[in-house]
């Protein structure tokens, strides 16, 4: 039977995956809200739309003649539980959304609202839980979980989840695919061909990270944390180097041998300084590296297509 979606989201991979899923699969979109004030992810969405059309999520609703709206803070709207209403929507769906869904809006979708999250719930709820696995060390942690929304965040009783590897250079599309891959549970899950189990509250987590404060090598660090952040963070960030102030990393070249006392030495492309066990030689970011990684990452969705695998 083909359903009717309100959905919730911004534009990365994982939530263009899912809504090509949603249509590809003979199910209809309502509507598709996105918080207000992030035109530049819309900006950067319809740059995407020029190198790999089948990644854009701007394209992909106007193709299917789906409104976007951008909407306010859902919690002090006081048009939210009405337009909702009128959409006439199944159910509701919320991949990467930026708000908390108030508990008057999700009381016209009783057992009907879906959030996609990016972790292994109940581990790392919250809107950085990726950012924090990395922080961790978390790899385990790693992957996407279909779960229902609750007015707690994150909360509600998990439908399906599937691990991902990370870090790996493709895993926003291993993500993606692994999220467009449990659309299929939802109106399995509605058709009660699969139940719903509540989340284990003794291992749930939640932590709030912000990369530009976080996302750093000192000497107080170890050299194979160095190397995993070096791996990991310029996912999203590349970390600061404390002891060279104005200095990135963006990859880790090899261990030179024990602590020397030496102080820090920069050269044009890479960097040496003391880690708590041994002396490290790290990649430099340099001028025009986020450009490039960006277009890198463009060309890399280029070939990929959005969905992995046949619609059932």
């Amino acid at each position: 039977m083909a359903l009717t979606a309100l959905f919730l989201g911004s534009p990365s991979p994982a939530p263009a995956a899912v809504v090509a899923r949603w249509l590809a699969s003979g199910h209809r979109i309502a509507a598709f809200w996105t918080a207000a004030g992030h035109e530049d992810h819309w900006r950067h969405d319809r740059r995407l739309g020029r190198v790999a059309p089948q990644w854009s999520l701007g394209r992909r609703l106007r193709s299917a003649g789906v409104p976007r709206i951008e909407v306010p803070r859902l919690a002090s709207w006081p048009d939210a539980v009405r337009l909702a209403r009128e959409a006439g929507a199944d159910v509701l769906i919320s991949a990467y959304f930026e708000h908390r869904v108030p508990p008057e809006m999700l009381a016209l979708f009783p057992g009907r609202a879906f959030n996609f999250h990016p972790s292994l719930l109940p581990r790392y709820r919250g809107p950085t839980p990726v950012q924090a696995m990395i922080l961790d060390q978390a790899a385990d942690a790693a992957g996407i979980t279909l779960h229902l929304l609750a007015p707690a965040i994150d909360a509600g009783a998990i439908v399906a989840q599937t691990e991902v590897t990370f870090p790996q250079p493709r895993y926003s599309v291993s993500l993606a695919h692994a999220a467009a891959d449990l659309v299929d549970a939802i109106p399995s899950f509605l058709a009660g061909r699969i139940a719903a189990r509540p989340q284990d509250e003794s291992r749930a987590s939640y932590v709030r990270v912000q990369p530009a404060r976080d996302f750093v090598l000192s000497e107080d660090l170890t050299a194979a944390t160095i190397a995993w952040r070096c791996r990991a963070m310029p996912y999203f960030r590349a970390p600061a180097i404390r002891a060279l102030p104005g200095r990135d990393a963006i990859g880790f070249v090899r261990e030179l041998g024990p602590p020397t006392g030496a102080p820090p030495r920069a050269g044009w492309l890479s960097a040496d300084f003391d880690a708590a066990d041994r002396r490290v030689r790290v990649r430099l970011r340099f001028g025009g590296w986020r450009r490039l990684d960006r277009w890198r990452h463009f060309w890399m969705l280029r070939r990929t297509p959005v969905l992995n695998g046949p619609c059932r």
